[in-house]
């Protein structure tokens, strides 16, 4: 399923299927760049993220995980016994949620963006309200292997 069609359909939604694997959804937020452009985020009843990239048609599976990192964070950093390589930062604000109430309207997060050679993904993320560390470490998913089950 491609990024368009998620994001028209995961508001009905009740799981996600990633490669065959059923997730439960807690929460779906729409996070709103400063720029204006969004993107998706779930949280899964099994403590999983899953979150859109309009950008590559693709998907991130991670979960939270503690990091040793400081800002300012470097262009390159090894975690996992792996190198990361930094693709981006954003500020994101949550504008629409349905579900359990993980973030609010209105909260919003920064986070630094790394991706492996194997691709594996890493988010440092700040909460704005709290100043709590959010890090997230997983896969990237392929559009190919991503579903729906509808309510």
């Amino acid at each position: 399923m491609d990024v368009k069609k998620f994001r028209e359909l995961v508001w009905q939604a009740k799981k996600i299927v990633i490669g065959g694997n059923s997730h439960q959804l807690k929460e779906i937020v729409r996070f709103d760049f400063d720029d204006g452009s969004f993107y998706i985020k779930c949280f899964l009843k099994d403590n999983y993220v899953f979150a859109d990239d309009e950008s590559t048609d693709s998907f991130l599976l991670v979960k939270e995980v503690k990091t040793p990192f400081v800002q300012p964070f470097n262009e390159k950093i090894e975690f996992e016994g792996g190198e990361f390589d930094f693709l981006f930062n954003a500020h994101a604000v949550a504008r629409k949620i349905k579900g359990e109430k993980v973030f609010k309207i209105g909260d919003g997060e920064k986070f630094w963006d790394y991706k492996s050679a194997n691709g594996n993904y890493l988010s440092l993320g700040i909460n704005d309200a709290t100043g709590q560390r959010l890090d997230f470490y997983g896969n990237i998913v392929g559009a190919s292997q991503v579903d729906l089950e509808l309510e």
